[in-house]
């Protein structure tokens, strides 16, 4: 399996790492916390706590991940609704919408994820 190669997906956040804050964990769990619940985003905290736990950093789905969350629950605070936030917090970073959950992610809830997703990181 190997990160998708198309130039725009993972955008600005490409070939970069970051810390991961707990406070930003905290803003994203209060944010998903709106919805119905949806374990992908629940393994991906998990992903995210763990990297804090270990002082490791973030990158890649992980990365695109957390600043989309962290974007979009400003956009929503702002009072924009999610249908809107939400496609403005992708284009912000200049991600694909495929990036936001890590491959081992959507490989533990396929039936979350379509075959698009299974394409754009290459998982058969």
């Amino acid at each position: 399996m190997s990160v998708n190669s198309e130039p725009n997906f993972l955008g600005n956040l490409i070939d970069q790492e970051y810390d991961v804050e707990l406070e930003n964990i905290e803003i994203i769990k209060k944010h998903i916390s709106k919805f119905d619940q949806f374990l992908p985003s629940q393994k991906m905290i998990e992903r995210l706590q763990q990297a804090l736990d270990l002082g490791q950093k973030i990158s890649g789905a992980d990365a695109s991940f957390y600043f989309h969350e962290l974007k979009e629950s400003e956009l929503m605070a702002q009072g924009y609704d999610w249908y809107t936030a939400h496609p403005m917090a992708i284009a912000h970073y200049g991600v694909s919408p495929y990036s936001l959950y890590h491959p081992e992610v959507i490989k533990a809830y396929p039936e979350d994820f379509n075959r698009n997703w299974r394409k754009a990181w290459n998982i058969e």
